[in-house]
């Protein structure tokens, strides 16, 4: 378990760099060539940061079941120092991040400083149940049991952050109910397609694609444009209409 509190150590160092990174780009304006900015940075750490909370965990596990198998010499004393440390450093940074705005890059560090968290108590555990009841298999059951709970939520990161790279449509929207929306507004409007993305968790945007033998004047887009406004919270500035 000393292993993997070392290896989640390292991570976070990465994790946290490429989080700040991210955060930093997010900020820059756009460009002609970048007509949405670099806010899809942050979505691309997360990303990252989620798949290094699957696969790292993975490692551990093995190399877990490594040790249940053939089992090695465990320092209780040096075990409970590292964990020790690994709480106190671990504690500081996940308090400076809770000071941080919550958006899914963020969140991701702050699921990497949690599971070295975690991993540092499992190993303070573990090392006084080895120290004064010699329980080994302490370490590696610990170890395997908080890799579990570490790729649970890496998969929940890397599930959000990969739809918002794919354009996906965001939690809480729904593209059918545009649709029945705009559809019982007008019966001579017909709705050919709704498509909702996201640049990151607070960037929304549609584009809707109607059809109407009248043709729309623009006082009729306007409308549209706010009864989409008003019933999905996207700003107005964000819907795009294809009128034909």
């Amino acid at each position: 378990m000393m292993m993997g509190d070392g290896i989640h150590m390292g991570s976070d160092a990465f994790s946290l760099i490429l989080a700040l990174i991210a955060t930093i780009m997010a900020t820059k304006a756009a460009t002609k060539n970048k007509t949405f900015g670099y806010k899809r940075f942050e979505p691309i750490a997360a990303f990252i940061n989620g798949l290094t909370l699957v696969i790292i965990p993975i490692f551990i596990i093995a190399e877990a079941i490594s040790r249940m198998i053939n089992p090695i010499d465990i320092i209780p004393n040096q075990m409970l120092v590292v964990g020790i440390i690994g709480l106190i450093v671990n504690g500081i940074v996940g308090y400076i991040l809770t000071k941080a705005n919550s958006n899914l890059n963020v969140k991701s560090a702050m699921l990497h400083v949690l599971a070295d968290l975690f991993t540092s108590v499992s190993v303070v555990i573990a090392a006084l149940g080895i120290k004064y009841f010699g329980l080994i298999w302490l370490d590696p059951i610990g170890s395997i049991l908080t890799s579990i709970i570490i790729i649970a939520g890496g998969v929940k990161i890397t599930k959000a952050s990969f739809n918002i790279l794919m354009e996906g449509t965001p939690n809480g929207y729904s593209v059918d109910e545009i649709k029945n929306t705009l559809q019982e507004m007008n019966e001579d409007v017909t709705v050919e397609d709704v498509k909702v993305w996201c640049i990151n968790e607070e960037e929304v945007y549609t584009l809707i694609r109607v059809k109407s033998s009248s043709k729309l004047v623009e006082n009729m887009q306007n409308v549209i444009k706010e009864l989409v406004s008003k019933h999905t919270k996207i700003p107005s500035n964000n819907i795009y209409l294809d009128v034909k």
